[in-house]
This record gives C-alpha cells, sequence and structure tokens, in this order.
C-alpha cells in the first residue's frame, strides 16, 4: 500500500504532535510505503528525519508560498501516486489538490465539516465525534471511530533540561496549549491547596502572562514551572508522580493515553474524551469541571494513597494494552485502509 499523509499546520500542538507519532510508526511497517507532505518547518523536519520518516515539504516563504505552494503540493501527490491519502484536520482536507487516491479526513475536534468535501471517508478519534460529524450531515457509513494510541516515539523526544525543584516535593504535570479550553487556571488555584509538591506545565500559548500572574495571585509562583513547548515528553513523566488533565473541552484526551503508557497515576476534569476514556476511581480520578477543591481533593488523596496510585496505574495499563496501544490502533487503520481500497477496486 502506498499511503500519503498530509499536515499543513505550523503548529506544535496535540494534533500535530499525534499526527509525528502515527507516521513514525507506519515508518516501521515494512508492508507500507508512506510519505509525508507537510509545511517546511524545521523543528518538525528534524524529529522525522530522526525517526526515519520519508516526507516532502511545502513551501512557506513569503513569495515562494504565494508562488509555488499549490503548484508543489499538487506535483508532489502525481509523483508519489499514492493509493491512499490521510489529510489531517481542516486545511490539509480543504486543500487536497484532485486525485485518483482514497482521500480519508481525521478528524480530532469539532471541525466544520464543509472542509471535508474532497474526502471519500473520514475517521474520528471519539464517540462523541461520531455524532458531531452526522449531525453536520455526513453520511454515517462513511465514517469510522479510530481511537488514538499513548506510545511516546523515543525518536520524536528532544532532551532539554529539567527545572530544580525541593527533592522532598512530589511533582504533578500537566500538559497542553495554554488555552481557556485546557484550565490550567483550575490546577494551579488547585495547587494553593496542596502542600509540598511542584507543578510543571509544558505547553505555551495566549494565556501565559495571565497564568503566572494566577500564580503570584495564589501564592504558588515559586512551586509553578512554565516549561513552554517540550518535545521531552517521555522525560517529563519519568519525574512526574501524577499527571492531572483539567481541561474544560477535550474530545479525547491524548494526555490519559500517555499517562497510561506510561505507567503514572492520570487525574482529569469529566469533559468529553476524559469521562469516556477514564473508569472513575478504576483507572484514573475524575472531578468536576472548574471545581478547585475537587481537584485538590483527588490531589491530596492519590499523593496519600500509594497503594490507589499503583492500582490505578495497573487498570490504567491493562486498559491501554487492550485498546489503545500502538499496535491495536496502527491495525485497525490498516484494516480500514485496505477495507476502502477493496471497496473502491470493486
Amino acid at each position: 500500500m502506498r499511503l500519503m499523509q498530509v499536515l499543513v499546520s505550523q503548529a506544535e500542538a496535540g494534533a500535530e504532535t499525534y499526527f509525528e507519532k502515527v507516521a513514525s510508526a507506519f515508518a516501521q511497517d515494512q508492508t507500507i510505503t508512506q510519505r509525508l507532505i507537510i509545511e517546511s518547518l524545521p523543528s518538525r523536519e528534524q524529529r522525522l528525519q530522526s525517526a526515519g520518516v520519508d516526507f516532502r515539504t511545502l513551501p512557506m516563504g513569503f513569495f515562494s508560498k504565494a508562488l509555488f505552494y499549490k503548484y508543489q503540493f499538487k506535483k508532489e501527490v502525481t509523483e508519489f501516486n499514492p493509493d491512499l491519502i490521510v489529510t489531517w484536520a481542516n486545511r490539509a482536507s480543504r486543500k487536497c489538490p484532485p486525485t485518483s487516491a482514497v482521500v480519508v479526513g481525521r478528524i480530532g475536534g469539532h471541525y466544520d465539516i464543509k472542509n471535508y468535501r474532497k474526502c471519500d471517508h473520514l475517521f474520528v478519534n471519539a464517540p462523541d465525534l461520531v455524532k458531531y460529524v452526522t449531525d453536520q450531515g455526513w453520511p454515517e457509513s462513511q465514517i469510522s471511530m479510530i481511537s488514538n494510541f499513548g506510545e511516546l516515539p523515543p525518536a520524536l523526544e528532544v532532551d532539554e533540561p529539567l527545572p530544580i525543584f525541593p527533592k522532598d516535593h512530589k511533582v504533578l504535570l500537566t500538559l497542553g496549549r495554554l488555552h481557556p479550553k485546557k484550565a490550567q487556571d483550575v490546577l494551579i488555584k488547585a495547587l494553593s491547596l496542596v502542600s509540598d509538591t511542584t507543578l510543571l506545565i509544558a505547553g505555551s500559548g495566549v494565556l501565559e502572562g495571565e497564568l503566572k500572574q494566577l500564580a503570584i495571585d495564589f501564592g504558588v509562583a515559586d512551586r509553578v514551572h512554565f516549561l513552554g513547548l517540550r518535545k521531552d515528553v517521555r522525560q517529563l513523566f519519568n519525574v512526574a508522580d501524577l499527571c492531572v488533565f483539567p481541561s474544560r473541552v477535550e474530545p479525547l484526551g491524548n494526555v490519559v493515553l500517555e499517562a497510561w503508557a506510561m505507567d503514572t497515576p492520570i487525574i482529569a476534569a469529566a469533559s468529553e474524551g476524559p469521562s469516556w476514556l477514564i473508569s472513575d476511581n478504576k483507572d484514573g480520578l475524575l472531578f468536576k469541571i472548574d471545581d478547585v477543591a475537587q481537584c485538590a481533593e483527588k490531589i491530596n488523596l492519590l499523593l496519600s494513597s500509594p497503594d490507589l496510585a499503583a492500582t490505578l496505574v495497573k487498570n490504567g495499563r491493562e486498559i491501554f494494552c487492550r485498546r489503545f496501544s500502538m499496535e491495536v490502533i496502527l491495525e485497525q487503520y490498516k484494516q480500514l485502509f485496505e477495507k476502502l481500497l477493496a471497496e473502491k477496486r470493486e
């Protein structure tokens, strides 16, 4: 199978990170010949090269983008002649040139379905998104639900220094762009109700200044480290005692899957995705969205209950291996691709 995957984005958030993970995994599959099309972005190119991924870039210079972007996109598709193209999110799906390949759009959020008119099929990563897409008029027969996997490929890691914090402190980790949807403000406020802990916040975004001021206002600025965009996620999980995921809006929640994969206890707000993934008190803990006191209560409970934490890790590992491992999810991708190609031949 000749597989082309397309991501036209300069962002380096969760969806883009997962794209790199999938590309890295397929690069190791001897049954698939894969090529990526991405916008020129040196940091992403370096990681993909390290992972042995074949890719081509679209120009992003002021003049070169205006003059050659569409031409280069079409040229790469024509020359590679894929059997199937996976377009990641809105822009890739909208900009995909005419092709004889089967075009599959990947949707990981509440996106405008009008962007996917060129797609023959869609796949989403959470049950709620199936309903969301069908409610916008897309035929259910042309939608598949395949979730994400949680492994963190070492080849995509970029080593970075860790902050210094007291040796007797427990370490909380949260990951995500600094955006109102991600609710880092809830966690910072909760930290004021938890003693002897350090919070690592991995992510960048528009709220950085506001969140830093909030940490000062709540008297925890010396215990909160804003790490910015990080590509050493394995290292961060390795130093963390707990992972906390306070998102107000979250269709899935890669962080939950990554915590399970890294054997790290997970506490999450009960938004859509985490509520689907986590069985409360079995493989993670849930708290009410925006409930600072309950967030702090759950953190204190796990920090004082190593047996409970160990049970959550054990159960999380079991559900991860059964449903959300790389092996399981990639096999679902391949079965879908083969089914779509067989339908096309018929």
